[in-house]
């Protein structure tokens, strides 16, 4: 394949990426406001530190393990569409240290216009703590895990109303 065969491909499995992953980022909304949901209706901290905390009641833990993957499903959706936006768009995405590149790609998009300031702070928290989540859970409580689903649900939906018009044009 040529190099400008082999960049058609990439832009290809990047448009398709895109569309698979905005097509289904409400079900993943749906699927962690469900999780949230068997909680209670306030999603309530006490319900959700008994489940996280059981060593006997493997059915509440498991929807504590729901609701982890639902977060963290959900704010990955996020970040793969936030960086593949950003390549597909010509975008440079800066190289730094110390933050990560999904990081990087929600300040390009706010550098845009696409996001706010407000929604691109809140994103970068909502990675942060995704990854607190999957890195070191074993030492996290129960009310992280409250802030990080609230957090991301919060970010999930406006992410996706601002994205989807400007990711348009270049689909």
């Amino acid at each position: 394949m040529t190099p400008s065969g082999d960049r058609k491909a990439v832009l290809g499995r990047r448009k398709a990426l895109i569309g698979d992953r905005l097509e289904d980022l409400p079900r993943q909304i749906s699927a962690l406001e469900n999780a949230m949901s068997a909680f209670g209706d306030d999603f309530d901290l006490d319900r959700l530190k008994a489940a996280f905390e059981t060593e006997a009641d493997m059915d509440a833990y498991n929807q504590v393990q729901a609701l982890e993957r639902a977060v963290g499903r959900t704010q990955n959706y996020v970040a793969e569409l936030s960086v593949n936006g950003v390549l597909l768009a010509g975008l440079d995405l800066p190289v730094d240290r110390d933050e990560g590149k999904a990081a990087r790609a929600f300040e390009v998009l706010r550098e845009q216009s696409v996001i706010d300031g407000s929604l691109c702070r809140l994103m970068k928290r909502a990675q942060r703590a995704r990854s607190r989540l999957e890195h070191d859970y074993v030492s996290i409580p129960a009310g992280d895990l409250r802030t990080a689903a609230e957090l991301v649900l919060d970010c999930a939906g406006k992410f996706r109303r601002s994205y989807t018009p400007w990711i348009a044009a270049f689909l």
